[in-house]
């Protein structure tokens, strides 16, 4: 139910000191699946992978390590990986190389991917040329996922807004009943529910798409050299609404590092120019289903994502009450999500 989107869990593999010279080692020995050789760097980490940087140019690759055992994973390694093996490389990382087993030099499994090159997102990319190249990104990986997946979603349609909103909180309510009595998430929740009510139309007869990216946080998104924005980080991938991967780029709640701060007016000039891209596309399934792409209507479910994003994420800060940023990256979005709904 939850989005994992913390780092410094210390891995199986040890700490940083403890698996760089193995990924070294294994390198300059041509030990490692999809890997030609080059320096190794250290990326950055998430709440399940360390993710390294092998070689330079147009040869770097990506290596990513689970940061806990395969089976606390929120999701299996093998899934993201197929999911990779859909994405066109000028959309966003894609895959190149799967160990699932620890009999290796590096004693854990590990995916290899392609690197994007460029840099994180800033506040001030948000620019109307900007959005457009991002709408027309996520519209074209969502055409790539659709016609290069055979099985169908197992469910027809999407959950309604309320139905998605009861689930979340009934999660959070069984494993981390705590969080749902926080002062900054109780006096929440009436005005919460009843904006979700209000929304809920909007998710009638809604095809189930049948990939999305899952988790288009703006640290998942890369600005490249050549200025457009392409997208990593693919382990939430899978059966959903298109909607969803349009409201996770920011809005008008943010709070940590995750999302970017948008007017109303940002919001609605990004979703009338994904849905526009769709529809005009003759190739695109997504042009078939009106409900999913009608401006109006994927505006208020991108409006209803926000809020179930922003509040699922305000609970996870806040059951991990052991770190300060968590603390006050729960204060911010409490903020900002209690000045969206008294609005």
């Amino acid at each position: 139910m939850t989005v994992d989107r913390g780092v410094d869990t210390p891995p199986p593999t040890g700490t940083d000191d403890d698996i760089a010279p193995r990924i070294r080692a294994a390198v300059d020995a041509g030990e490692l699946r999809g890997v030609t050789g080059g320096p190794v760097e250290r990326l950055g980490a998430g709440e399940s992978y360390t993710a390294w940087r092998i070689g330079s140019g147009e040869q770097a690759r990506v290596l990513r390590l689970p940061r806990l055992p395969p089976h606390d994973l929120p999701r299996p390694m093998e899934t993201e990986f197929e999911v990779l093996r859909r994405v066109p490389p000028e959309l966003g990382t894609s895959a190149v190389a799967l160990e699932s087993g620890s009999d290796n030099p590096l004693g854990t499994p590990y995916m290899v991917t392609t690197h994007v090159p460029g840099r994180a997102l800033r506040t001030a990319d948000w620019n109307p040329r900007f959005a457009t190249a991002l709408a027309h990104q996520i519209a074209r990986l969502h055409e790539a996922l659709a016609t290069a997946t055979a099985t169908a979603p197992s469910a027809a349609f999407v959950p309604s807004a309320d139905e998605q909103g009861e689930e979340l909180v009934t999660w959070w309510g069984e494993h981390h009943p705590q969080t749902l009595t926080d002062p900054r998430v109780r006096p929440l929740l009436p005005a919460w529910r009843r904006e979700l009510d209000r929304l809920a139309p909007a998710f009638e007869a809604v095809p189930t798409h049948r990939l999305i990216h899952g988790d288009a946080v703006a640290p998942n998104v890369i600005l490249g050299p050549d200025g457009l924005p392409r997208l990593i980080d693919f382990e939430w991938s899978g059966p959903g609404d298109t909607a969803k991967d349009l409201a996770l780029i920011g809005g008008r709640v943010t709070g940590g590092p995750w999302y970017l701060p948008m007017t109303p007016d940002d919001v609605t000039a990004f979703v009338t120019e994904y849905a526009r891209y769709s529809r005009r596309s003759r190739r695109s399934r997504l042009a078939q289903d009106t409900g999913a792409t009608d401006p109006q209507r994927l505006l208020e479910r991108r409006d209803a994502y926000e809020l179930l994003d922003r509040l699922g994420n305000l609970l996870y800060c806040l059951s991990r009450p052991g770190e300060a940023r968590y603390g006050r990256w729960a204060d911010e979005l409490a903020r900002s999500l209690t000045a969206r709904l008294v609005d």
